[in-house]
């Protein structure tokens, strides 16, 4: 697949971030709603992690090995680096944000829980706003908090989430760039031209991030407004917040672009690994929400019941599967 497709998918992967996350500023959404996103989205992740990714994966990386007992150390250090590299850079850039918190906001001690510990990336929409003080309200706009703050304050209170959200994205667009790559790997292998039309791969982490980046950026952009920050201000936050992963997606594909798409190269599977293991660890973290029940439903509004969310997730790892039937699977697989 050539950059002209990459730089296609990464542009309206950007954009449709961009224009979900001003939805807020207009449109009164549901917590039934969101919530139904967020599982889906959960299930989504983990459908293409096992069932796309990993598998295509270590196609590539052992067919690009003479043994292929000689690529299994690379397998698993693919996956736990992905895996690892997502933990830091929760606890690196989650911690901040607690830390501009106001502690004398009467307003922030009354609705905030008490076991509330980090701001997670990727949690539904009522989890940042719980990080943010914000009623759970399920039928109105979000509220603007009634304490008024400075613009000094308010840029200091937001850019830690947005900084953390940014960074969390561009990891994200490693994901498309390296699907892209395997393409363009394969198809150097079977001496082919470069497509134009992203096949069966590419497609798959590109609807898996669409769906997952979602809820994220409607979350962002009501945790900005909470801050009392000027709507011009949140559109910029917004900004960064999405093109950050068409940032990463073009970045990842040209640097290992540059180390070479033969197919006796390992870094296509390699770096496909590595996204695996980045999104096991996404959907790890969303889906305690599963187990013991969304921070959505406490706010006594609407709620999904347990069937919905497990049928919900289901039906979202089954996705992939179904996308890669229909598309024929074009990988180059048996």
């Amino acid at each position: 697949m050539g950059f002209a497709a990459v730089f296609l998918m990464a542009a309206l992967l950007g954009a449709a971030s961009y224009g979900t996350g001003l939805l807020p500023l207009t449109v009164a959404f549901s917590r039934n709603s969101l919530a139904a996103l967020t599982t889906y989205g959960t299930g989504l992740l983990l459908g293409a992690a096992l069932g796309v990714v990993i598998p295509e994966g270590v196609e590539t990386l052992v067919s690009s090995t003479a043994t292929p007992a000689f690529a299994t150390p690379f397998i698993g250090l693919s996956l736990v680096a992905g895996f690892i590299f997502m933990l830091a850079v929760e606890r690196l850039f989650s911690h901040p944000a607690h830390d501009t918190l106001p502690s004398n906001s009467s307003a922030t001690q009354q609705h905030r829980p008490a076991n509330v510990s980090s701001v997670e990336f990727d949690v539904e929409l009522g989890e940042l706003e719980r990080e943010q003080g914000i009623p759970g309200d399920s039928s109105s706009r979000p509220p603007v908090p009634k304490p008024v703050r400075d613009t000094q304050e308010n840029q200091r209170r937001a850019l830690p989430l947005t900084l953390g959200l940014v960074v969390h994205a561009l990891a994200d667009g490693l994901a498309l760039g390296s699907a892209a790559l395997s393409e363009s790997a394969e198809d150097a292998a079977a001496g082919a031209p470069e497509s134009l039309v992203p096949s069966g791969l590419s497609i798959i982490v590109f609807l898996a991030l669409a769906i997952h980046k979602a809820p994220t950026a409607l979350a962002l952009t009501t945790s900005l407004l909470a801050t009392d920050l000027p709507v011009a201000d949140c559109k910029r936050h917004l900004a960064m917040f999405s093109a950050s992963t068409p940032v990463g997606t073009l970045l990842s594909y040209a640097v290992l672009s540059f180390f070479g798409t033969s197919g006796h190269s390992r870094w296509p599977g390699v770096t496909l690994l590595f996204s695996g293991g980045s999104f096991l660890y996404v959907a790890a973290v969303l889906q305690p929400s599963l187990a013991h029940g969304s921070p959505l439903n406490s706010a006594g509004g609407e709620s999904l019941t347990g069937r919905a969310k497990t049928l919900l997730t289901i039906g979202g790892m089954v996705t992939p599967y179904l996308i890669s039937l229909f598309l024929g699977d074009d990988q180059g697989h048996a």
